[in-house]
């Protein structure tokens, strides 16, 4: 690293075009240029288990578990629709009470299934995601700052024009722009050698760095090791 210093942390970032492009790239299939040695990497640094590399297949029956969200809604309102039909025909209250129980039971099958299914997609997720996002630290090798002054006095925020070089946890080392968003503040304390963490799209290094804000500080460590050990 050129310096000991970290750049601030942008305020909130906008995310969405990011992560559309990613989901885009899963939908496609993993990178090509990912190795195994690359995602195995990517892997540790983003906290998933090296081990889940490789993408995981749908079987049947778990295509059958996940079906269960929409089957359980169907199959209860048909039940409570018969359970009404036979009220309404001898107005017996037992049924009102079968109506009950049914609505608890649906309600307590339905939410079990849907947590299991988004386990499962986050566990099929993390399998993914090393082959199509990288980690690594940026450092600020230029870097332009927007004036704070506005038509309205002086901005709460300003847009820092960074150029950063970036050292992968796995792979060769490239340039990237990006802009972000800082605080007045905080803008202040961006200079050349400043560093921090950075994702990007494997397809597209160059053009699609963007600073990490959303892992914890020991996945931060991660990335910071795997790229010194790079």
């Amino acid at each position: 690293m050129d310096s000991m210093d970290t750049w601030p942390t942008p305020v909130t970032v906008d995310d969405r075009d990011f992560d559309l492009k990613a989901m885009q790239q899963l939908r496609r299939g993993p990178s090509a240029t990912a190795t195994p040695a690359d995602v195995a990497s990517d892997a540790a640094a983003s906290g998933t288990s090296a081990a889940a590399a490789a993408p995981a297949k749908v079987g049947t029956r778990e295509k059958l578990a996940n079906s269960m969200i929409l089957v359980i809604p169907l199959v209860s309102a048909l039940a409570i629709v018969l359970c009404w039909m036979r009220y309404a025909d001898s107005d017996n209250g037992l049924w009102l009470g079968a109506i009950a129980g049914i609505l608890v039971l649906a309600a307590i099958t339905w939410i079990s299934s849907v947590k299991k299914a988004f386990a499962r997609a986050q566990g099929h997720l993390a399998t993914r995601l090393p082959g199509v996002i990288g980690y690594g630290v940026g450092i600020i090798r230029e870097v332009d700052v927007e004036s704070p002054f506005d038509e309205n006095g002086v901005s709460d925020t300003v847009t820092a024009h960074l150029v950063l070089s970036v050292n992968p946890v796995q792979g060769p080392g490239f340039q990237a722009p990006v802009d972000a968003v800082y605080n007045t503040s905080d803008s202040e304390k961006l200079t050349v050698g400043a560093h921090g963490p950075v994702r990007y799209l494997r397809s597209d290094p160059g053009n699609t760095v963007s600073i990490e804000t959303r892992l914890d500080d020991t996945r931060i460590r991660q990335i910071y090791q795997g790229a010194a050990m790079n």
